[in-house]
């Protein structure tokens, strides 16, 4: 069931409360400060998130900065759930995965656990949603809790995840954008 709007506010104070400075004033991850300073707070994704979708905008600019070798964009629903799999399943390697407005959380982990059978060191992530329910709180903190997992960072209506192998210790941030 999702958050009402009340209860979904409440979530973002205390996201907002307990998250980083999203200036990247107290990280002391080389890469995160890199992801922080690069992409969050380049001018071309707060330029361009006054048009369209702060998070489309962000996702945009991730791909123009990493250039992944493949990208993924999914708006998955009960309709396309097969489609969905069966994209992922024909994938070779996974560079940006991002899925957007989930509906149907049931299958969310299903898609995590088939897109890491495709990852490597330089995969990334991106899911919408991961604090709109109870049950995407919890498939977020089991997802980022993964041993393959190396990297998460929590921006609150979205959440990426980085398999990087030069990561050796696990670290999970949460920040404000």
């Amino acid at each position: 069931m999702w958050y009402t709007f009340p209860f979904t506010l409440y979530k973002y104070f205390t996201y907002y409360y307990n998250a980083s400075n999203g200036k990247g004033h107290g990280v002391h991850s080389p890469f995160v400060f890199s992801f922080i300073t690069q992409v969050l707070n380049n001018s071309n994704v707060t330029q361009t998130a006054g048009t369209t979708n702060k998070f489309r905008a962000l996702v945009n600019f991730i791909v123009q900065f990493y250039k992944p070798v493949s990208v993924v964009e999914m708006e998955a629903d009960k309709l396309k759930e097969a489609h969905a799999m069966k994209e992922i399943q024909g994938l070779d390697t996974v560079g940006l995965f991002y899925l957007k407005r989930h509906k149907n959380q049931n299958n969310l982990l299903v898609y995590f656990q088939a897109l890491l059978q495709k990852v490597n060191a330089h995969s990334m992530l991106i899911f919408e949603g991961i604090h709109a329910s109870s049950q995407s709180e919890k498939d977020w903190n089991f997802m980022k809790n993964n041993t393959q997992v190396r990297l998460s960072i929590d921006l609150f209506r979205v959440g990426i995840l980085f398999f990087r192998e030069e990561q050796l210790e696990k670290e999970n941030f949460i920040i404000r954008f």
